[in-house]
Protein backbone atom coordinates (compact mmCIF):
# COMPACT_ATOMS: atom_id res chain seq x y z
CA UNK A 1 0.00 0.00 0.00
CA UNK A 2 2.82 2.32 0.65
CA UNK A 3 4.79 1.64 -2.23
CA UNK A 4 1.59 2.49 -4.69
CA UNK A 5 1.02 5.50 -3.19
CA UNK A 6 4.58 7.28 -4.29
CA UNK A 7 3.85 10.14 -6.28
CA UNK A 8 5.65 10.90 -9.66
CA UNK A 9 9.66 11.43 -8.52
CA UNK A 10 9.08 15.42 -9.70
CA UNK A 11 6.21 15.83 -7.39
CA UNK A 12 8.02 14.26 -4.55
CA UNK A 13 10.99 16.63 -4.93
CA UNK A 14 8.98 19.76 -5.02
CA UNK A 15 6.87 18.54 -2.03
CA UNK A 16 10.32 17.73 -0.21
CA UNK A 17 12.02 20.82 -1.25
CA UNK A 18 8.65 23.28 -0.46
CA UNK A 19 8.42 21.26 3.20
CA UNK A 20 12.45 22.04 3.96
CA UNK A 21 12.38 25.40 2.56
CA UNK A 22 9.52 26.62 5.02
CA UNK A 23 10.69 24.14 8.14
CA UNK A 24 14.28 25.71 7.22
CA UNK A 25 13.58 29.48 6.17
CA UNK A 26 16.98 30.95 6.94
CA UNK A 27 18.88 27.79 5.75
CA UNK A 28 16.86 27.76 2.68
CA UNK A 29 17.66 31.90 2.52
CA UNK A 30 21.20 31.57 2.98
CA UNK A 31 21.37 28.76 0.03
CA UNK A 32 20.05 30.78 -2.13
CA UNK A 33 22.25 33.89 -1.58
CA UNK A 34 24.72 31.71 -1.79
CA UNK A 35 24.29 30.36 -5.22
CA UNK A 36 24.03 33.76 -6.30
CA UNK A 37 26.89 35.16 -5.47
CA UNK A 38 28.26 31.83 -6.58
CA UNK A 39 26.97 32.07 -10.47
CA UNK A 40 26.98 36.19 -10.32
CA UNK A 41 29.42 37.77 -7.96
CA UNK A 42 32.80 38.53 -9.47
CA UNK A 43 33.72 41.59 -7.29
CA UNK A 44 34.09 44.84 -7.53
CA UNK A 45 35.95 46.69 -10.60
CA UNK A 46 38.35 48.50 -9.43
CA UNK A 47 39.65 52.33 -10.53
CA UNK A 48 41.98 52.37 -13.12
CA UNK A 49 44.47 54.43 -11.42
CA UNK A 50 44.32 51.60 -8.53
CA UNK A 51 44.58 48.93 -10.91
CA UNK A 52 47.49 50.74 -12.01
CA UNK A 53 49.12 51.00 -9.08
CA UNK A 54 48.33 47.56 -8.11
CA UNK A 55 50.38 46.70 -11.13
CA UNK A 56 53.09 48.50 -10.01
CA UNK A 57 53.34 47.19 -6.56
CA UNK A 58 53.04 43.45 -8.32
CA UNK A 59 56.18 44.29 -10.69
CA UNK A 60 58.00 45.53 -7.76
CA UNK A 61 56.97 42.02 -5.30
CA UNK A 62 58.64 39.92 -7.74
CA UNK A 63 62.23 40.97 -6.45
CA UNK A 64 60.98 39.14 -3.03
CA UNK A 65 59.75 36.25 -4.70
CA UNK A 66 63.41 35.75 -6.34
CA UNK A 67 64.90 36.45 -3.23
CA UNK A 68 62.11 33.83 -1.64
CA UNK A 69 62.92 31.10 -3.99
CA UNK A 70 66.53 31.26 -3.35
CA UNK A 71 66.56 30.84 0.41
CA UNK A 72 64.22 28.14 -0.37
CA UNK A 73 66.37 26.49 -2.74
CA UNK A 74 68.98 27.25 -0.09
CA UNK A 75 67.04 25.61 2.89
CA UNK A 76 66.73 22.49 0.67
CA UNK A 77 70.04 22.21 0.17
CA UNK A 78 71.34 22.75 3.60
CA UNK A 79 68.89 20.10 5.03
CA UNK A 80 69.96 17.24 2.29
CA UNK A 81 73.93 18.36 3.82
CA UNK A 82 72.76 17.78 7.16
CA UNK A 83 70.29 14.17 6.94
CA UNK A 84 73.45 13.16 4.98
CA UNK A 85 76.13 13.78 8.16
CA UNK A 86 73.53 12.26 10.75
CA UNK A 87 74.60 9.60 12.73
CA UNK A 88 72.50 6.18 12.09
CA UNK A 89 68.58 6.21 11.77
CA UNK A 90 69.54 9.79 13.39
CA UNK A 91 70.04 9.20 17.05
CA UNK A 92 74.02 10.98 16.95
CA UNK A 93 75.27 14.03 15.60
CA UNK A 94 79.57 15.13 15.61
CA UNK A 95 80.65 18.11 15.09
CA UNK A 96 80.41 17.86 11.35
CA UNK A 97 76.70 17.44 11.71
CA UNK A 98 76.24 20.10 14.00
CA UNK A 99 78.04 22.63 11.74
CA UNK A 100 75.10 21.51 9.30
CA UNK A 101 72.61 22.13 11.54
CA UNK A 102 73.36 25.18 12.44
CA UNK A 103 74.01 26.23 8.61
CA UNK A 104 70.51 25.10 7.94
CA UNK A 105 69.41 26.90 11.35
CA UNK A 106 70.58 29.92 9.34
CA UNK A 107 69.41 29.32 6.21
CA UNK A 108 65.90 28.66 7.56
CA UNK A 109 65.97 32.24 9.34
CA UNK A 110 66.56 33.84 5.86
CA UNK A 111 64.07 32.16 4.79
CA UNK A 112 61.37 33.10 6.97
CA UNK A 113 62.69 36.60 6.86
CA UNK A 114 62.37 36.09 2.76
CA UNK A 115 58.56 34.74 3.15
CA UNK A 116 57.66 37.94 5.33
CA UNK A 117 59.07 40.33 3.45
CA UNK A 118 57.36 38.74 0.24
CA UNK A 119 53.77 38.63 2.51
CA UNK A 120 54.14 42.37 3.39
CA UNK A 121 55.12 43.45 -0.25
CA UNK A 122 51.84 41.27 -1.72
CA UNK A 123 49.92 42.34 0.91
CA UNK A 124 50.93 45.95 -0.24
CA UNK A 125 49.72 45.60 -3.61
CA UNK A 126 46.38 43.70 -2.22
CA UNK A 127 45.43 46.75 -0.13
CA UNK A 128 45.02 49.01 -2.78
CA UNK A 129 42.28 47.19 -4.73
CA UNK A 130 40.76 46.01 -1.39
CA UNK A 131 39.39 42.68 -0.50
CA UNK A 132 35.77 43.12 -2.54
CA UNK A 133 37.47 43.31 -5.45
CA UNK A 134 37.31 41.63 -8.36
CA UNK A 135 41.22 40.35 -7.61
CA UNK A 136 40.18 39.26 -4.10
CA UNK A 137 37.40 37.03 -5.45
CA UNK A 138 39.09 35.44 -7.94
CA UNK A 139 42.10 34.70 -5.84
CA UNK A 140 39.18 33.15 -3.02
CA UNK A 141 37.49 30.84 -6.31
CA UNK A 142 40.71 30.03 -7.03
CA UNK A 143 41.46 28.58 -3.82
CA UNK A 144 38.09 26.80 -3.35
CA UNK A 145 38.28 25.12 -6.93
CA UNK A 146 42.05 23.89 -5.80
CA UNK A 147 40.73 22.42 -2.54
CA UNK A 148 37.39 20.87 -4.26
CA UNK A 149 39.47 18.98 -6.62
CA UNK A 150 41.69 17.95 -4.11
CA UNK A 151 38.88 16.73 -2.26
CA UNK A 152 37.52 15.09 -5.46
CA UNK A 153 40.89 13.36 -5.77
CA UNK A 154 40.94 11.98 -2.94
CA UNK A 155 37.51 10.26 -3.02
CA UNK A 156 38.13 8.84 -6.47
CA UNK A 157 41.61 7.35 -5.33
CA UNK A 158 39.53 5.93 -2.19
CA UNK A 159 36.61 4.67 -4.24
CA UNK A 160 39.14 3.08 -6.53
CA UNK A 161 40.28 1.05 -3.45
CA UNK A 162 36.79 0.41 -2.16
CA UNK A 163 36.15 -1.16 -5.51
CA UNK A 164 39.11 -3.25 -5.35
CA UNK A 165 38.39 -4.52 -1.47
CA UNK A 166 34.64 -4.61 -2.18
CA UNK A 167 35.51 -6.55 -5.07
CA UNK A 168 38.05 -8.94 -3.59
CA UNK A 169 35.77 -9.85 -0.50
CA UNK A 170 32.93 -10.34 -2.42
CA UNK A 171 35.08 -13.51 -4.37
CA UNK A 172 33.49 -16.63 -3.46
CA UNK A 173 30.13 -15.02 -1.38
CA UNK A 174 26.63 -15.50 -2.90
CA UNK A 175 26.52 -11.42 -2.75
CA UNK A 176 23.90 -10.25 -5.62
CA UNK A 177 25.66 -7.73 -8.31
CA UNK A 178 22.28 -5.79 -7.06
CA UNK A 179 23.68 -5.55 -3.71
CA UNK A 180 27.44 -4.98 -4.32
CA UNK A 181 26.48 -1.68 -6.60
CA UNK A 182 24.12 -0.54 -4.30
CA UNK A 183 26.99 -1.19 -1.52
CA UNK A 184 29.48 -0.06 -3.49
CA UNK A 185 27.46 3.50 -4.31
CA UNK A 186 26.90 4.16 -0.64
CA UNK A 187 30.67 3.99 -0.17
CA UNK A 188 31.47 6.12 -3.12
CA UNK A 189 28.50 8.68 -0.91
CA UNK A 190 31.06 8.75 2.13
CA UNK A 191 34.11 8.99 -0.04
CA UNK A 192 32.68 12.18 -1.30
CA UNK A 193 31.33 13.69 1.66
CA UNK A 194 34.39 13.10 3.46
CA UNK A 195 36.43 14.79 0.86
CA UNK A 196 34.53 17.54 -0.07
CA UNK A 197 33.46 18.51 3.43
CA UNK A 198 37.23 18.50 4.43
CA UNK A 199 37.95 20.80 1.28
CA UNK A 200 35.18 23.33 2.93
CA UNK A 201 36.61 22.95 6.20
CA UNK A 202 40.29 23.37 4.34
CA UNK A 203 39.30 26.52 2.52
CA UNK A 204 37.13 27.98 5.59
CA UNK A 205 40.81 27.32 7.63
CA UNK A 206 42.94 29.72 5.03
CA UNK A 207 40.31 32.34 4.46
CA UNK A 208 40.67 34.33 7.04
CA UNK A 209 44.51 34.54 6.25
CA UNK A 210 43.51 35.24 2.39
CA UNK A 211 40.75 37.93 3.69
CA UNK A 212 44.02 39.67 6.03
CA UNK A 213 46.49 40.28 3.37
CA UNK A 214 44.21 42.76 1.61
CA UNK A 215 44.10 44.40 5.24
CA UNK A 216 40.86 45.82 5.40
CA UNK A 217 39.11 47.23 8.28
CA UNK A 218 37.37 44.66 10.60
CA UNK A 219 34.24 45.27 9.61
CA UNK A 220 35.28 44.23 6.51
CA UNK A 221 36.82 41.41 6.95
CA UNK A 222 34.15 39.94 8.74
CA UNK A 223 31.32 40.67 6.20
CA UNK A 224 33.73 39.14 3.81
CA UNK A 225 34.38 36.14 5.76
CA UNK A 226 30.78 35.29 6.03
CA UNK A 227 29.83 35.98 1.94
CA UNK A 228 32.93 33.97 1.25
CA UNK A 229 32.03 31.19 3.67
CA UNK A 230 28.12 31.31 3.03
CA UNK A 231 28.91 30.42 -1.12
CA UNK A 232 31.56 28.07 -0.59
CA UNK A 233 29.06 26.12 1.68
CA UNK A 234 26.25 26.53 -0.51
CA UNK A 235 28.43 25.14 -3.55
CA UNK A 236 29.63 21.98 -1.49
CA UNK A 237 25.89 21.59 -0.59
CA UNK A 238 25.13 21.31 -3.90
CA UNK A 239 27.13 19.30 -4.60
CA UNK A 240 26.21 16.71 -2.17
CA UNK A 241 22.54 17.40 -2.90
CA UNK A 242 23.46 15.93 -6.70
CA UNK A 243 25.30 12.97 -5.85
CA UNK A 244 22.49 12.19 -3.15
CA UNK A 245 19.75 13.10 -4.99
CA UNK A 246 20.96 11.15 -8.01
CA UNK A 247 21.04 7.85 -6.11
CA UNK A 248 18.37 8.60 -3.97
CA UNK A 249 15.80 9.21 -7.15
CA UNK A 250 17.48 6.27 -8.50
CA UNK A 251 16.18 3.99 -5.56
CA UNK A 252 12.97 5.91 -5.74
CA UNK A 253 12.47 4.84 -9.20
CA UNK A 254 13.27 1.68 -8.92
CA UNK A 255 10.39 1.69 -5.70
CA UNK A 256 7.73 2.98 -8.19
CA UNK A 257 8.84 0.25 -10.87
CA UNK A 258 8.17 -2.48 -8.19
CA UNK A 259 4.73 -0.57 -7.26
CA UNK A 260 3.75 -0.78 -10.81
CA UNK A 261 4.44 -4.28 -11.43
CA UNK A 262 2.76 -5.24 -8.26
CA UNK A 263 0.06 -3.29 -9.31
CA UNK A 264 -0.33 -4.96 -12.71
CA UNK A 265 0.23 -8.44 -10.95
CA UNK A 266 -2.83 -7.60 -8.58
CA UNK A 267 -4.70 -6.91 -11.73
CA UNK A 268 -3.88 -9.96 -13.63
CA UNK A 269 -5.23 -12.28 -10.94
Amino acid sequence: QVLSDLPPLHVAVYNGATQFAKKFPITTTLYCVGMVLMIFASGITVSEDANEEYGQLLEQAQAEVSALEKAEVAVAQASQVYNSKRGFLGFSCDAACTAAYEKLQHHERIYKKAKDEHYKAMSHAKSKVGVMSMYAVQESRDMFWGLMARGKGFAKRASTWDLLFMGLGSMGSDEGWVSFLLRFAFQILMNFTLGLIGALIGFIWSLWELIRSYQPDMFTAVAAFLLFTITACSMVATYLLALYGTVGATLYMGARTVASNMRLEGGGR
